[in-house]
């Protein structure tokens, strides 16, 4: 049941709530001096752009979210509309004033958002009840009944066409299980788990429990998977718990599965554009335009803490810049709302478009801008002291491309041999102007695991760097240099 509320977020009281998993099977991520490191000669300059000091900008926006959490909030995370929210707009607005930028703030409002209040899993069976610590709802899942519900559970495998085959789910907590693979867009997007969740919304279940097998009993934050009925996430070890019970089960009495989840849509929340620039010689002057979203789900320490440090980072080091020098503006701009319904910030950057991109010669998003390599290895996941490969992107002329692959090479950042992928935040306004995207989506992306720790310095240095190349590159030529031949010839 969704329960209308008119209350903000914002001093409302909280329940007790269910531990949290913090279970990754035994992932440990080495030191940031074991990462490998590279820099091509004549680069010496960009060594001023500082890795552990982004490090330590990537640790106060987790602890933003932790602050959060431990205040009780059981759906955690930097998230739109919250104390969190508002805190970190705060934060970014104050350390890119002390990066050397001119910051102003733009409040939204917001249209109702949807917010999990709490929820309580639990099965039992042969005299057993078990907690499932990991359970965490996909995004816009609808509520229960006040109260709850109690089903029997039922296991369909990876939800198959033939897995359904003689069997009865109506009215049962439906168990899928679903293979990760890098990026959570492709998880959720996959034939396979599409059509298995909309097999179980076609055969009457009552609710929807999709394991996520990677090692651990890691928590993962889904985007909404258009289901019908409660649909929460679970971690390995609690899909393997059910399996157990559901094997060791007598067939006339299988387990069951008490489910309670307290879903509001919020009406009456707000939210803040920050926006920080570092302005060229002449007010005049074309501009650079780098965006990085603020949200998160839990600590977020890649998606989008290391976005949002890398972009404080090059404020630093084009502030040192003399004015006089400076022939075109550096512009942040830190949008909201990325992971909600709405996609708020995406929505607002396109309903800006004319002053967003007006005199813009470039468009960057600075989004999950460095990740450890996490490998996985028989029954467990491996962290490795080299960065995650990144997808990548850039629409403009060939000089553009080759000034971005000669900036990605030139630090050793590991990329897809071919571009592609997605273009995040800028999606909407990417083939609008010359843009570049460098963005990493492992298999810890939307996860609890994704933690500080997960972000070497080397990383968020090497990334960073090659964005600094790229737009001091850049500022050596005219906008006509930058866009494609064919839209030259348009405009002539």
């Amino acid at each position: 049941t969704l329960a209308l509320a008119c209350a903000g977020l914002m001093g409302v009281e909280t329940r007790p709530v269910a531990a949290q998993s913090v279970e990754s099977s035994g992932l440990e991520f080495p030191s940031d001096g074991s990462h490998l490191r590279l820099q091509a000669p004549g680069n010496e300059a960009y060594q001023a752009l500082d890795g552990s000091r982004m490090k330590q900008l990537v640790a106060e926006q987790t602890a933003i979210a932790r602050r959060y959490r431990d205040a009780g909030h059981q759906y955690w995370g930097r998230i739109i509309g919250t104390e969190a929210d508002h805190e970190t707009a705060s934060w970014m607005a104050e350390r890119l004033r002390q990066a050397g930028a001119e910051v102003r703030l733009e409040r939204l409002d917001l249209p109702p958002q949807w917010v999990p209040r709490s929820w309580e899993v639990s099965a039992s069976g042969s005299g057993e009840v078990v907690t499932l610590a990991s359970a965490w709802p996909t995004y816009a899942s609808p509520g229960t009944p006040t109260g709850g519900i109690e089903v029997e559970l039922i296991d369909v495998g990876l939800g198959m066409e033939t897995d359904f085959r003689g069997r009865d789910v109506r009215g049962k907590a439906v168990i899928i299980h679903a293979i990760p693979r890098p990026g959570i867009i492709s998880l959720i997007s996959s034939p396979a788990v599409r059509g298995a969740i909309r097999r179980t919304d076609e055969h009457s279940a009552a609710a929807i429990l999709l394991v996520i097998e990677l090692p651990g009993n890691i928590q993962t934050s889904l985007y909404n998977v258009n289901s019908s009925v409660p649909t929460l996430a679970l971690g390995s070890n609690d899909g393997a718990t059910l399996q157990r019970m559901l094997s060791d089960a007598d067939p006339n009495q299988p387990p069951r599965l008490r489910l309670r989840l307290d879903v509001e849509e919020v009406s009456g929340l707000t939210t803040t554009v920050v926006f920080g620039e570092v302005p060229a010689a002449t007010d005049d002057a074309e501009k650079i335009v780098i965006v990085a979203h603020r949200d998160a789900f839990f600590e977020g320490a890649s998606d989008n803490a290391s976005g949002v440090a890398t972009a404080i980072e090059l404020v630093t080091y084009f502030s040192q810049v003399p004015r006089s020098q400076r022939r075109r503006t550096v512009e942040i701009i830190g949008t909201p709302g990325h992971h909600n319904r709405a996609r708020t910030g995406m929505v607002w950057l396109a309903e800006n478009r004319e002053s967003v991109l007006r005199r813009a010669v470039l468009l960057m998003n600075a989004e999950h801008s460095a990740h450890a390599l996490v490998d996985h290895w028989g029954a467990a996941l491996q962290a490795t002291n080299s960065l995650g490969p990144f997808s990548w992107r850039v629409n403009g002329s060939a000089e553009l491309l080759e000034i971005a692959n000669r900036a990605f090479d030139a630090f050793g950042i590991p990329r897809w041999a071919q571009t592609g992928g997605p273009w995040g935040e800028i999606s909407r306004l990417s083939t609008v102007t010359p843009s570049v995207v460098l963005m990493h989506a492992g298999v810890l992306l939307h996860t609890n695991a994704e933690t500080d720790e997960a972000i070497p310095a080397a990383g968020l240095a090497a990334t960073t760097r090659a964005y600094a190349k790229i737009i001091d590159e850049v500022n050596q030529l005219d906008l006509s240099a930058l866009v494609p031949r064919a839209a030259n010839e348009r405009q002539d």
